[in-house]
């Protein structure tokens, strides 16, 4: 049963939450060199390194394995200041507030979609982001 235009709102929204827990492969990663990046932190997600890092005035944060080939996981996109605060943006394709995962490495989409590792993986980049914005600030 399709979600049509009469669907009770609850319905609707369960339904774009579930969509955004999905990490969205994307096909390329040409260009990105991980030695480039300016780590900002690391975590770890199902006994694996994350490193998280930033191209200067490109607006992503690059997921990448400490220790894993190949090394880029993907890029989170949507971690602006209005999207903390609640977002701007009325029937955005994501719930406000929640970042969207593009992995761009086809061999890391299955263990990325396993147990909740995407949900964990936005936390801790939302963590990292917010604390590198504090850092920055002052």
């Amino acid at each position: 049963m399709g979600v049509g235009r009469l669907a009770p709102h609850r319905v609707r929204a369960k339904y774009a939450r579930a969509l955004a827990e999905i990490p969205l492969p994307v096909r390329s990663r040409e260009g990105t060199d991980p030695r480039a990046l300016v780590m900002i932190a690391s975590a770890t997600v199902a006994d694996r390194e994350l490193l998280f890092g930033l191209i200067p005035h490109h607006p992503r944060l690059w997921v990448v394995f400490a220790e894993c080939e190949p090394p880029i996981l993907g890029h989170l996109t949507g971690l602006s200041d209005a999207t903390f605060n609640g977002g701007t943006s009325p029937g955005s394709a994501t719930a406000p507030g929640e970042p969207e995962l593009h992995i761009t490495a086809p061999e890391h989409l299955d263990w990325t979609r396993l147990g909740g590792r995407s949900a964990t993986i936005k936390r801790e980049a939302v963590a990292a982001w917010q604390a590198a914005q504090r850092d920055c600030e002052g």
